[in-house]
């Protein structure tokens, strides 16, 4: 009778224990899902992004054939570079194209005003995905430091994510907090 005893116990142990686990895959998994869907959508909102912008040069450059300013954007295509990467180009392409749009001629354009709106739409969500995409981050990497889920992380070998922004937080390179 004792032995049935110090089994059930040694089962409902068990059991417990095995709760535990699923419950911790279960969160670290639904945090990454989470990360990996708003990066398709972040990914989706940075190229309807930098066709605008494409367009808006277009429209620059019917204006002002001379301009130079903008000649790198056409190459980011073809180019290997990540979505922190690409958006930090398109808002430094974003700051040029402001210079443009108090021209006279270029803010009286309504193509480039309508597509000027739909970039500030597209910033709109863009800002909104980010900040869903780290407070995700944040609650992976929490929950992969954190013990007991730090051991099941090392096991299944999950890594640790940066935030959108590209900053690694555990590097000693300052030059990736870029303002």
């Amino acid at each position: 009778m004792e032995f049935f005893k110090i089994l059930m116990y040694v089962l409902i142990g068990i059991i417990i224990i095995l709760f535990v686990i699923i419950k911790i895959y279960n969160d670290i998994k639904t945090c990454s899902l989470k990360i990996n869907s708003v990066e398709s959508v972040i990914d989706e909102v940075l190229r309807n992004k930098y066709e605008s912008i494409l367009k808006i040069v277009s429209i620059i450059k019917q204006e002002d054939e001379k301009n130079k300013d903008f000649d790198n954007l056409e190459d980011i295509k073809e180019s290997n570079i990540s979505s922190f990467e690409l958006s930090r180009t398109l808002s430094d392409a974003e700051l040029k194209i402001f210079e443009y749009k108090n021209d006279s001629k270029i803010s009286k354009n309504k193509d480039f005003n309508d597509l000027w709106y739909k970039i500030d739409n597209l910033n709109i969500k863009l800002q909104a995905e980010e900040k869903y995409y780290n407070e995700n981050t944040t609650l992976y990497n929490n929950l992969i430091s954190r013990f007991p889920s730090k051991l099941f992380a090392i096991i299944m070998k999950f890594k640790e994510r940066k935030y959108f922004d590209g900053k690694d937080m555990n590097d000693k390179n300052i030059k990736d907090f870029k303002i």
